[in-house]
């Protein structure tokens, strides 16, 4: 009986009866202010502070063109994977399509592990092999934080009802 009075599904039409939150909000929203923000501001500070410590201790850095290089390099980096940050919370933000959620997740490992591993590249690349020991100690902690968060927020992103409810897959 109760069924008389509900009308044919429609294909294409959004279930509107989903179960769970829906819009931006609780750990979506966090995230988004992580990739917003809170990343590219703490990046940028850590990397100017890391630079800074180096070149107070040991003036002399200046003037070796191999590590001023590395610092140009890093700093594009840093400012290329904020760029990437930004434009994947504002997307998640803003257009609530799949497509979003694809560039955020992208966006997590790029920004993350990846920039890690191009920049360890990059260094042996300008000083060899040599200090590659002391490179991978400093980094390797900073390594696997940044594969766990980006673990955690890709299995976030893709199984939270939040984010099925909110981001619509198109011809899926």
């Amino acid at each position: 009986m109760e069924n008389e009075n509900k009308p044919p599904e429609q294909k294409g039409l959004p279930d509107l009866s989903l179960d769970g939150p829906k819009g931006v909000g609780g750990w979506l929203a966090f995230l988004i202010i992580i990739l917003a923000i809170l990343s590219p501001v703490a990046n940028i500070g850590m990397l100017a502070r890391e630079f800074h410590e180096i070149e107070m201790e040991t003036p002399l850095m200046l003037h070796i063109s191999a590590y001023v290089q590395y610092k140009w390099f890093c700093w594009g980096t840093v400012w290329l994977a904020s760029v990437i940050s930004i434009a994947a919370g504002i997307l998640l933000w803003k257009k609530h399509d799949w497509k979003s959620v694809r560039y955020a997740i992208s966006a997590l490992w790029f920004i993350g592990p990846f920039s890690i591993i191009l920049v360890g590249l990059y260094f042996c690349m300008s000083f060899g092999t040599d200090m590659l020991g002391g490179f991978l100690k400093d980094v390797t902690g900073s390594f696997l934080k940044s594969v766990f968060w980006a673990v955690v927020w890709t299995a976030y992103l893709l199984k939270s009802k939040r984010v099925k409810n909110t981001y619509l897959r198109q011809g899926v």
